[in-house]
């Protein structure tokens, strides 16, 4: 069952709004954005954090399940869905385009990995991706603040983030 296996930090996440510090970048370093900004302009949004742009499970598994649930997460009310990985703005530009998610999913790029670092949510993948990256993350907000939290058990997995275990959810 899925809440067996969801890792829930409500100790940690829940009731937590963004740093109001935090800079992303969408198409380019200077095309930034403020995530308490974006997130607290939404009644309800998702946002996922991924460990790589094209790797595997995120190109094939992950972030096309968010896109073929997407009007089953619009009819739940979920008005802004965002990607969130440790990759500059290019590559996430490029790897939204490839992906074909449109203005479906808004691709965000955290180049120094200080955001998900503040959220607690970044852990060490050197020996496969070069450095720290973010978790395997799904986050329910509701006008900014963080409702609910799922993080892959492992980091890096892919069960309790997917679109369609969060659609039981919400």
């Amino acid at each position: 069952m899925l809440r067996a296996s969801r890792v829930l930090f409500s100790s940690n996440l829940v009731s937590k709004s963004f740093n109001s510090a935090s800079v992303l970048q969408r198409s380019s370093p200077a095309d930034t954005v403020n995530p308490a900004e974006l997130f607290g302009s939404a009644k309800k949004a998702v946002l996922i954090g991924v460990p790589g742009a094209f790797t595997p499970g995120c190109s094939k598994t992950h972030v096309p399940g968010y896109l073929k649930h997407y009007d089953e997460l619009k009819n739940k009310g979920v008005e802004l869905i965002g990607c969130v990985s440790v990759n500059d703005a290019f590559v996430m530009d490029a790897w939204g385009k490839d992906l074909n998610v449109g203005d479906k999913v808004t691709m965000l790029a955290d180049p120094q990995g200080m955001f998900v670092k503040d959220l607690g949510l970044d852990f060490d993948a050197s020996a496969a991706l070069g450095g720290y990256r973010s978790k395997r993350f799904a986050l329910v907000l509701e006008n900014g603040k963080i409702t609910k939290a799922f993080v892959e058990p492992n980091n890096t997995g892919l069960s309790v983030t997917l679109a369609e275990n969060l659609l039981k959810e919400l």
